[in-house]
């Protein structure tokens, strides 16, 4: 059975950095959310070159099919005059079945999603994303950090070509691109420059003590390699890497001069036109889509198709949209693309975006409260990783007193006769201190009399238990002294999140009882954190006054 060892909100983890800082394209919509959980406020850099995008209205349907249609006669037009199209869903799903209907129609096209045969092809994929009636079909979250470049990425299909060589010198397995994916035919200079980067690659890797009768390099190192070549890091003159770079810059210019009468095309025929077929929760997300044209400067466009079926709609405000369809009396088939619709539509993904944002925001507010609790735990458990004998030793003198204190408070009657309180008090220690001496006449006294002589005592028997130990092996004290310790923080730690997490739930329902469950959340999880405390220290001191080292055997009588 799986259990929860450790937890933490992304707001809390980033809250433990000094500084925080980042840059987006699209975090102004999060600006409201940046600035209360982290304290941090969004500035807009303006762009160096001027937009030159255009976002066309979202187009609303009454239904999947009708956007589907459309979505679809939008591509074939774009894709009859030559301009590359990238299609974005948000699934998996919706992905496939939208090639599906590409493959019945004998159209050329790539899928990029988070199955693993496309994701090993990401960087493939996108190279050719811009090219002249390339069709895309993406995920909204598949190819970001790569551009796509219009009429092609001539420096990522070259490292592809060099890779490509390197492996095979190399005898490292590498997927196949695919068929007239590169757009020039190589000179034989070229290629002599490929030859001689895997021949001095090949002879590196057979100089190796681990080659072990064959040269082996992985694709993740190669691909790491690769990197290094294709940036202005330092390279040996003559070695793998300086041929390599030599490759892809020969490999790249050759591809270039083929791809710039391409480029020059597509951007007359308008650049890359994004269709996006869903909304996302986030804006922020559909803007990712729509920044995927219009880059650098160049053209672009961009239009998104919507239906009232959508899961947006269908929970955060479908009715709204459909009533107004209605009004207009709109036939299913037909797409309204008006202010008003969009203003409906903006309305409606704000209100998701705000939900979303409160749902975390009690998400941190519940944290919040564990993560004192959380702080305090981290720094006992690295404090007894760090221990010395010393250290060690008052933790232990701290668990026992606190374990003594505890068992009194639990068994000291005032109303019992002395002689009877003191035999159950002296049998409840000795339960947890076998070493234990201690008569019962001396905690025949006062309260305070009796729990000075029992805690003296039970010091005692910690002296002697740590002697025992030290006898048995030199510093095996200091060594059971941490291991019970912490064994019993991560072990009541887990426990504590478990039953934090059935407060929780707890809570949520006293929300019905006109209570904040926050607060109830707060007051129970402090209870049980308190109780986890005293649970440590009996544990511990149960625990190491308990242990005992396996003697070894005696040796046999020889014969």
């Amino acid at each position: 059975m799986c259990q929860v060892a450790a937890s933490i909100t992304y707001q809390s983890l980033f809250r433990r950095f000094n500084k925080l800082s980042a840059m987006s394209g699209t975090a102004l919509t999060e600006a409201e959310e940046l600035a209360t959980f982290y304290g941090l406020r969004v500035l807009q850099v303006p762009p160096v070159l001027p937009v030159q995008r255009a976002d066309y209205p979202d187009a609303v349907y009454k239904t999947v099919k009708g956007k589907s249609l459309a979505a679809l006669d939008e591509l074939l037009n774009m894709h009859r005059d030559g301009r590359p199209v990238l299609v974005g869903t948000t699934s998996v799903e919706s992905s496939e079945v939208f090639a599906s209907k590409l493959r019945e129609l004998g159209i050329k096209h790539e899928v990029l999603n988070a199955k693993a045969d496309s994701a090993q092809r990401e960087g493939e994929i996108i190279s050719q994303a811009g090219r002249l009636k390339s069709v895309t079909i993406s995920t909204n979250m598949a190819g970001r950090g790569t551009d796509i470049l219009l009429g092609g990425n001539p420096a990522m299909m070259a490292r592809l070509r060099v890779r490509e060589a390197l492996a095979a010198a190399a005898g490292t397995a590498c997927p196949d691109v695919a068929e007239n994916f590169y757009p020039a035919k190589l000179s034989e200079e070229v290629v002599a420059q490929l030859d001689a980067a895997g021949a001095t690659l090949r002879a590196e890797l057979a100089a190796r003590p681990d080659s072990e009768g064959g040269p082996l390099l992985s694709l993740e190192a190669l691909d790491e390699m690769l990197a290094v070549a294709a940036s202005s890091a330092d390279v040996y003159e003559g070695s793998a890497n300086d041929l390599t770079r030599d490759a892809i810059e020969a490999v790249q210019d050759a591809f270039e001069a083929v791809l710039e009468p391409e480029k020059e095309r597509v951007i007359s025929l308008g650049g890359l036109h994004v269709i996006g077929t869903n909304l996302h929760d986030s804006r922020r997300i559909d803007q990712q889509l729509r920044g995927r044209a219009g880059r650098q400067g160049d053209p672009g466009s961009s239009h998104f198709f919507l239906s009232l079926d959508d899961r947006i709609f269908r929970l955060f405000g479908a009715e709204r949209v459909k009533g107004l369809l209605d009004l207009l009396r709109v036939p299913e088939d037909q797409p309204i693309e008006s202010p008003q619709v969009a203003r409906v539509v903006a309305k409606t993904q704000e209100g998701v975006e705000r939900y979303y944002f409160e749902l975390r925001q009690k998400l941190s507010d519940f944290d919040g409260v564990l993560a004192f609790q959380r702080d305090a735990t981290y720094v006992k458990r690295a404090a007894l990783l760090n221990a010395d004998a010393a250290e060690m030793s008052a933790s232990l003198a701290a668990c026992v007193a606190g374990t003594v204190s505890a068992i009194f408070a639990a068994n000291w009657k005032d109303a019992e006769a002395p002689a009877a309180r003191a035999a159950t008090l002296v049998g409840k220690l000795g339960q947890f201190f076998p070493k234990l001496a201690l008569p019962e006449s001396a905690l025949q006294g006062s309260r305070a009399e009796a729990e000075a002589a029992a805690l003296s005592a039970a010091q005692a028997a910690l002296v002697a238990q740590d002697a025992m130990l030290e006898e048995a092996k030199a510093g095996l004290s200091l060594e059971a002294a941490r291991f019970v310790s912490l064994l019993q923080v991560d072990t009541l730690w887990t426990q504590h999140m478990k039953q934090l997490n059935y407060v929780k739930d707890f809570a949520g329902l006293k929300a019905y009882a006109q209570e904040d469950p926050l607060e109830v959340y707060r007051t129970e999880g402090d209870k049980l954190f308190d109780n986890m405390q005293k649970a440590y220290q009996q544990n511990t001191a149960f625990s190491f006054a308990q242990y005992n080292p396996k003697q070894k055997a005696a040796p046999a009588d020889e014969a």
